[in-house]
């Protein structure tokens, strides 16, 4: 395979949707989008940073949308004891 050269719009277009931005918002996110979201990415980094809302669940709410927080406390930390 040679050299592929790709314009900045085209660079652009191929980073964000290998961030999962290329495609519309489902319509009501579920517990199967956020696992696919987090597969995407390869890993999801938890952060305390607590400005407006928790840092770590802005990643998936810019792809999705409005989700249930739950689902991600759930992947990340197990069940509630």
């Amino acid at each position: 395979m040679g050299i592929v050269r790709l314009t900045p719009s085209e660079a652009r277009r191929v980073a964000l949707a290998a961030q999962g931005f290329h495609a519309a918002r489902p319509a009501k996110a579920g517990p199967r989008h956020l696992a696919a979201t987090i597969d995407r990415l390869g890993l999801h980094q938890i952060d305390s940073v607590n400005v407006l809302v928790r840092a770590h669940y802005l990643p998936a709410f810019s792809r999705l949308g409005a989700y249930d927080t739950s689902v991600l406390d759930r992947r990340a930390w197990g069940p509630r004891r």
